[in-house]
C-alpha cells in the first residue's frame, strides 16, 4: 500500500516564507489591500479589466500543436509506477494524443509555493492546488475556464464539492481528492476527562500530555481549529479580527504542550510510532499508517472526531491562462476524474476521491470506507466537518498563525 506526504497545504516554511507568499498574492500580511507589484498583482489587474460571466470557449484537441503537456503537482502524482499513480493518467496516455502530446511533472511544496512560482513567470499546462486557493489563481490571471464537453465525469463530483471551483458563471477548478484533517491518537493513553469528556480539539490545552502532541505548521490551521476550541461548531474559515485575535490568544495557550509543529507528516508518523507522540494532527492517509504500524500492534489508535468537528481539504485541477493545448490538457484532467481513479486513490493513498459515481464498489479495500465515512454523506458535511474555503481576510488569519508559531 502506498502512502502519500503532503508537505503541506500553506506551510509558509523554507524558501517560500510569509513574505515571498503575500508578495506574490499582492501585498503584505498588513496591506489587506492587496497592493504591490508583483506579478501576480499585474496579472489580477488584466483579469479584472477583461473579466465576463460568459461561456468558457470551447477548444479542440485535434487542432492544437504536440510536445509535452507539463503537470505541476504534489510529489507522488505521477505516472511512476512504483511510487506514483500511474491510475491517474492510463485514459489520456493511452488515448489518440497520449504520444504526440506525453505527461510530464514537476513538483509543487505547498499550496504558496506554486501561487508564487507561477505569479512569477513559470508556466506548466495543468496545477493541482487546493481549493481555498482557487480564488487566488482566479484573480491572478494565472488559469482559464474549463470546457466541460471535455470532462464527461464531472458531474458525478457532488454539488458541495465543486462549489468553489464555480465562479461567475464558468468552471474553473475540477476537484481530485479529498480527505480529513484531525487529531490521531492513542486512546490507552489519552482520555478526554479534563476538557468535558467528549472527543474536543481542546486536548491540545491539556497539560497531563504536554511534550507528547504535535501540529502542523500551517498558520491557517493553528488560528482555525483554535476558533473551534473557543465557539464551538462554528465554520472556521469565517472571521471577524475580533475573533482571529481570540483564537491567537487560545493558540497562545495550547503551544506550549507542543513536541512540535510539523510540516512534513512523515516525521509525524514516525515521531508517534516511535513513541514521542500520543496525539498528532494528521490527514487520513497518516492515521493509517500509524494504525497499520507493526509497533503500534495492540494499541487502541483513534482518529477522532471532535464535537466541534474535523476539518477537511479538497485539491483538484486547475487550467493553465497560457497553455498553448487546453484541450489535451483538459483530456489529461478528466483522465484523473473517472471512478476508477478515484477508487485508486483510495486504496492507494487512505484519501476519498472527490469523484462519486460509481466508486464504493470500485474501492477494493473495504476496511478504509468505514474507517473515512466514504459512504456516508453526513460525515462531511457541517457541523460535522468543516472544509476549507476561501478566507476574505486570509493574511490577517495567516499573520496571526505566524506570530503564535514565533513566540
Amino acid at each position: 500500500m502506498r502512502h502519500l506526504d503532503r508537505k503541506g497545504f500553506l506551510a509558509l516554511s523554507g524558501t517560500t516564507g510569509l513574505a515571498a507568499f503575500m508578495a506574490a498574492c499582492g501585498g503584505s500580511s498588513s496591506d489587506s489591500s492587496g497592493g504591490g507589484d508583483s506579478a501576480a498583482a499585474d496579472a489580477t489587474e488584466t483579469a479584472d479589466a477583461t473579466s465576463t460571466a460568459a461561456a468558457a470557449p470551447t477548444v479542440d484537441p485535434a487542432s492544437e500543436p504536440g510536445g509535452p503537456i507539463e503537470i505541476f503537482t504534489w510529489a507522488g502524482y505521477d505516472n511512476d509506477p512504483e511510487a506514483g499513480a500511474p491510475w491517474m493518467w492510463s485514459q489520456y496516455e493511452e488515448g489518440p494524443y497520449g504520444t504526440d502530446s506525453p505527461l510530464k511533472w514537476t513538483f509543487l511544496e505547498d499550496d504558496t509555493q506554486a501561487l508564487s512560482k507561477v505569479a512569477s513567470g513559470y508556466s506548466p499546462d495543468i496545477v493541482h492546488p487546493c481549493a481555498m486557493w482557487i480564488p487566488q489563481w482566479k484573480d491572478g490571471g494565472l488559469i482559464q475556464p474549463l470546457d466541460l464537453s471535455l470532462l464527461p465525469d464531472y458531474q458525478g463530483i457532488p454539488e458541495a464539492v465543486r462549489a468553489g471551483g464555480e465562479i461567475d458563471g464558468q468552471t474553473w477548478f475540477v476537484p481530485f481528492d479529498v480527505g480529513f484533517s484531525s487529531l490521531t491518537y492513542d486512546a490507552d493513553a489519552i482520555d478526554f476527562d479534563e476538557v468535558g469528556g467528549e472527543e474536543t480539539w481542546r486536548i491540545l490545552l491539556d497539560q497531563r500530555f504536554a511534550g507528547k502532541m504535535s501540529f502542523f505548521s500551517d498558520p491557517t490551521s493553528i488560528i482555525g481549529f483554535s476558533h473551534l476550541m473557543n465557539e464551538g461548531a462554528v465554520d472556521p474559515n469565517v472571521l471577524d479580527t475580533a475573533q482571529i485575535a481570540a483564537a491567537k490568544e487560545t493558540a497562545l495557550q495550547w503551544k506550549p504542550n507542543m513536541r512540535n509543529y510539523w510540516t512534513s507528516q512523515t516525521d509525524a508518523v514516525n515521531d508517534f510510532v516511535n513513541g514521542n507522540l500520543l496525539a498528532t494532527y494528521t490527514w487520513p492517509d497518516g492515521y493509517w499508517r500509524i494504525k497499520n504500524d507493526p509497533k503500534m500492534e495492540g494499541r487502541n489508535i483513534k482518529y477522532m472526531q471532535p464535537k466541534e468537528g474535523r476539518g477537511a481539504w479538497v485539491c483538484g485541477m486547475v487550467l493553465s491562462a497560457n497553455t498553448m493545448q487546453p484541450g489535451r490538457a483538459q483530456l489529461a484532467i478528466a483522465s484523473a476524474n473517472t471512478p476508477e481513479a478515484a477508487a485508486a486513490l483510495t486504496d492507494n493513498f487512505q484519501f476519498a476521491g472527490a469523484q462519486k459515481d460509481g466508486v464504493i464498489e470500485l474501492i477494493q479495500d473495504k476496511a478504509l470506507i468505514k474507517a473515512f465515512d466514504i459512504d456516508n454523506p453526513a460525515a462531511w458535511e457541517p457541523p460535522n466537518t468543516w472544509f476549507e474555503h476561501s478566507i476574505p481576510n486570509y493574511r490577517e488569519v495567516i499573520a496571526a498563525g505566524e506570530e503564535v508559531k514565533a513566540s
